[in-house]
């Protein structure tokens, strides 16, 4: 099975000189289709910088990331379900999931058409024509994996995506990210502070400044 993204001795700092950070170093690792990893870790452990490697968001400053199944290219073919508020406030649930699918080169009568599949597949479809304002934190961010959904992504990523959820509304979101990975046969990683959510998924990787314990 062609993994979906390895690192070699992965490397991330900002700055330079004795005032460098230093947010990732000497991480090597790799990830398969179907496999469901929770990334756990203090604040400033490094696990965001570590996401967005892993998501081709950032570059490292040494050592080696790629990404085998997608040619070496990841973009359209990574998820991110982000920790704070990503839906744009002048769009509707709907043209929130199909954004990016318009972005991607996708028709506008087909992008609307995958959106409101995915919403009805995740059950929120009566959301459809909601403002992001009219929505709970917990919908907000079911709405967000629907458009992870509607992309159908092969790696999909997920930083600190409950730790503005009540219990119930962050059970719901792992259980609907979990479901959404295997109906796609995607890797999931969710990086997160809360020790119920990590055990929701059946691999577990620590971070610890910047290092990375699989």
């Amino acid at each position: 099975m062609t993994p979906l993204v390895t690192c070699q001795e992965l490397a991330r700092a900002y700055g330079k000189g004795k005032n460098a950070l230093v947010a990732v170093h000497s991480v090597t690792c790799e990830l398969r289709p179907g496999q469901h990893v929770a990334i756990t870790g203090t604040s400033g452990s490094g696990k965001t910088t570590l996401l967005h490697l892993l998501a081709g968001l950032d570059r490292p400053t040494a050592g080696r990331i790629a990404w085998p199944a997608f040619g070496d290219r990841p973009r359209g073919r990574v998820g991110v379900v982000f920790q704070g508020p990503s839906l744009l406030p002048p769009l509707d649930v709907a043209e929130n999931v199909a954004l990016p699918l318009l972005i991607a080169g996708a028709g506008e009568a087909e992008a609307k058409e995958q959106a409101l599949l995915a919403l009805a597949a995740i059950g929120l479809d009566d959301l459809a024509g909601s403002l992001p304002e009219e929505l709970s934190g917990g919908q907000a961010q079911r709405v967000a994996v629907a458009r992870v959904l509607a992309a159908e992504p092969r790696l999909i990523i997920a930083d600190e995506p409950t730790a503005q959820l009540d219990s119930d509304s962050a059970r719901r979101v792992v259980d609907l990210l979990t479901r959404v990975a295997s109906r796609l046969d995607a890797a999931l990683v969710v990086a997160t502070h809360d020790p119920l959510v990590a055990r929701r998924l059946p691999e577990t990787w620590t971070m610890n400044d910047g290092a990375l314990t699989c």
